[in-house]
């Protein structure tokens, strides 16, 4: 167990459970692989490297799997209030998800349903055009404004 946030740049790999308090990334100073031979539990989890889970993967919040050289890849079930792949080859089974916004050409059914529980400011251009009274352009939450705001701790959500 890991009780707080947990960066990982480097091959680990978990011979049982892996469950970490906080949100997992794998891209801060260096490119990091994760391999859990049993269940993850996260808060959020943001993924540039690559993630192998031979059980099910939980997060309260979000899974971002994002960049096309590394995998993603979970033998169990995905249960996350959001799901959000970009550009990154995936394989796993869809548990209880809020949202899910595939990694190839997500239907435009799945980002509406993205723009209505993220906050605009994980879009670019999103926090400018909240001050305007519009919705964020429809796509992908930003990678990058993901991470920073699970960083500083800001909301990724809307509230309910």
């Amino acid at each position: 167990m890991i009780p707080k946030d947990l960066a990982l740049d480097i091959a680990l790999v978990v011979d049982g459970d892996l469950i970490v308090h906080g949100f997992l990334d794998d891209y801060v100073h260096d490119i990091g692989m994760l391999v859990v031979l049993g269940d993850l539990v996260v808060r959020d989890l943001v993924s540039w490297g690559s993630v192998y889970v031979d059980g099910d993967l939980r997060a309260e919040g979000i899974v971002y799997g994002y960049y096309n050289d590394f995998t993603f890849e979970v033998k169990g079930e995905v249960h996350a209030r959001a799901l959000v792949l970009y550009d990154k080859s995936a394989s796993y089974k869809t548990g209880e998800l809020g949202v899910e916004v595939e990694s190839y050409h997500p239907p435009k059914e799945q980002l509406r349903a993205a723009r209505d529980i993220f906050v605009p400011q994980v879009y670019d251009g999103g926090a400018k055009r909240a001050r305007k009274g519009l919705l964020p352009k429809l796509g992908r939450p930003s990678y990058r404004r993901v991470c920073r705001r699970l960083r500083d701790g800001k909301p990724l959500f809307r509230s309910a």
